[in-house]
């Protein structure tokens, strides 16, 4: 019976010493995630070596044109889904020479008809019903989009009726917003998503953490209305 309650104890201790070790770990990788997310471990001081890339093309913009900020995204990427609510807080934010525009990224078969889905909505005005759902879909419930037909069964009644989604789908003008989709991504060197382009001139990634990103495009911004101001 001693023996019996002394093996006992030591299961407990090592269950305990486990748990122990375990909630560590996990507190240190979420402290982790925290302090990159905001930015944490980059200098304070925004350089091209390390927060940025000057494009090779970059489209010049005239003085007084708008600051176009652009998020490459998908909605089959993680981030993209958690950076959503972060850049519309910001752009909500901006002065009105700023405009974020959202263009899907293409790497794969399937990346290629979530973001012509996206196209497709947002050419009939219905993202507002089904951005969020989509995402939502995708990497909270495990749904697979793999044809236009199981995308459009999934918005049909949703700002949108299954054969109007599919005819924009299937449209000559979603499908040249495709290809310059593709076009500007392959020519900026768009190679990860989110990824921001800022001005026609600057690649921004998500390497320093979305806020750290954001520090990063503002920095930008102002150096681009500055140029204006010369």
């Amino acid at each position: 019976m001693a023996k019996s309650k002394k093996s006992k104890k030591k299961v407990i201790v090592a269950r305990n010493t486990m748990i122990m070790f375990i909630t560590i770990i996990v507190i240190m990788i979420l402290s982790f995630g925290t302090y990159v997310s905001t930015g944490g471990g980059h200098p304070s001081e925004i350089t091209a070596d390390n927060d940025y890339r000057v494009l090779e093309n970059p489209r010049p913009r005239r003085p007084g044109d708008p600051i176009t900020v652009i998020e490459y995204f998908s909605y089959g990427c993680i981030h993209c889904k958690t950076f959503d609510p972060v850049i519309k807080e910001w752009a909500e934010a901006q002065e009105d020479d700023v405009e974020v525009v959202m263009v899907p990224a293409n790497f794969s078969p399937i990346w290629a008809l979530l973001a012509q889905s996206y196209l497709a909505l947002e050419q009939v005005d219905a993202l507002g019903q089904n951005h969020n759902r989509i995402f939502r879909a995708l990497h909270d419930a495990g749904r697979q989009f793999l044809t236009p037909e199981m995308v459009a069964d999934y918005v049909d009644g949703r700002g949108i009726t299954r054969e109007e989604f599919l005819r924009a789908f299937n449209s000559p003008s979603v499908k040249r917003k495709m290809q310059d989709a593709e076009r500007d991504q392959r020519a900026w060197g768009v190679s990860a998503t989110p990824s921001l382009i800022v001005a026609g001139k600057y690649l921004v990634t998500m390497q320093g953490g979305q806020g750290r990103a954001l520090q990063v495009v503002d920095h930008l911004i102002e150096t681009e209305r500055a140029g204006d101001s010369t």
